[in-house]
C-alpha cells in the first residue's frame, strides 16, 4: 500500500505548470524577435558569395572539360536587365571558333539562374558577352575579363576575372568600383 501512496505522489509532479510553459514561450519569442532581422540582412550576402563561388566553381568544370574533350567549351552569360537576374550557359563548341550555341551541342549547364537578391548585372571579355577554354585549358580565342555579381541591397559585389593563363580570380568590393 505504501508503493502505491508513493507512485501515485510521483506521478502527480511530472510535466510543467502553466507558467513555466508561458515563461519558456516566451524566452523563445525574445530570442526570435532578436534573432530575424540578423539572418534576414545577412541571407542576401550569403545567397551572392554562393552565387560567386559556384560560377568559379563551373569556370573550372568548363576548363576541365575542354581539356577531356579536346576542344573548346564556351561560357556564355546574359547580363541582368530588367525582368531578369542574369544567367550563364556552359556547353561543349562542336564547331570550334564560333563560340555559339548550335543545335546538337552538349550542353554541360543550361541557363544557371541567379538565386534569389543576387544579380549577374556585368560580362565582359574583350567586347562580348561570352568566353570559354580551348583544349590546353587556356581562354577561349584570349577573351579575358571578368563577370559581375551583386545583391539586392548593393551592399557588395563579387568579381570572377579570367586571366591570360586560364586562371579565374574572385574578388570582392562593397561599391562595385574598388575590388579587394
Amino acid at each position: 500500500m505504501h508503493d502505491l501512496y508513493r507512485k501515485a505522489r510521483c506521478h502527480g509532479r511530472g510535466g510543467f505548470t502553466l507558467v513555466e510553459l508561458m515563461i519558456a514561450i516566451g524566452v523563445i519569442a525574445i530570442l526570435a524577435a532578436i534573432a530575424v532581422p540578423g539572418v534576414v540582412s545577412w541571407l542576401p550576402n550569403y545567397r551572392l558569395k554562393s552565387a560567386a563561388r559556384d560560377m568559379i566553381s563551373n569556370f573550372q568544370k568548363a576548363k576541365m572539360e575542354a581539356v577531356k574533350r579536346n576542344t573548346d567549351v564556351i561560357i556564355a552569360f546574359t547580363a541582368a536587365n530588367a525582368t531578369q537576374t542574369g544567367s550563364y550557359r556552359i556547353f561543349v563548341d562542336n564547331n570550334p571558333g564560333n563560340g555559339a550555341f548550335d543545335a546538337g551541342e552538349r550542353v554541360l549547364v543550361d541557363h544557371k539562374p541567379m538565386p534569389k537578391d543576387v544579380s549577374l548585372y556585368f560580362a565582359n571579355f574583350l567586347g562580348a558577352t561570352n568566353t570559354g577554354f580551348n583544349s590546353r585549358a587556356l581562354p577561349w580565342n584570349n577573351r579575358l575579363g571578368s563577370v559581375r555579381f551583386r545583391n539586392s541591397r548593393l551592399t557588395r559585389f563579387y568579381r570572377a576575372s579570367l586571366s591570360a593563363a586560364g586562371h579565374v580570380r574572385l574578388q570582392i568590393s562593397s561599391d562595385g568600383i574598388n575590388w579587394n
